[in-house]
């Protein structure tokens, strides 16, 4: 039976590439490829990949790169693995669906 990780983040480091939005007390980085490898240390055959939000909002970018890189159905070391990516929906006010509402009842 696979192991299906139901949420997992990857993030580069802080760097004037791609800033973040927060600077939150997590590792410096996660990258993609050091997600796969965590995976496949403890055996997770897939993982469902959350761009982070608090960090990047919605520039999806580096979440977009790291499933290019890790497809559903590409082989990472001795295991499949299945970066499925899962991002922030924006609305026509650039706002996620759920945020546009909490903000349409403050009003």
């Amino acid at each position: 039976m696979p192991i299906i990780d139901s949420q997992v983040h990857s993030y580069e480091a802080n760097t004037p590439k791609r800033p973040w939005h927060n600077v939150p007390n997590w590792p410096d980085h996660v990258t993609g490829d050091e997600m796969v490898a965590a995976m496949d240390s403890v055996g997770v055959d897939g993982a469902v990949f959350i761009s982070a939000f608090s960090l990047y909002q919605y520039d999806a970018s580096y979440a977009v790169e790291v499933q290019r890189a890790h497809p559903a159905g590409s082989r990472s070391s001795s295991r499949w693995t299945r970066m499925i990516l899962r991002s922030p929906r924006s609305s026509p006010t650039g706002r996620s669906g759920r945020h546009s509402r909490r903000a349409h009842h403050a009003d």
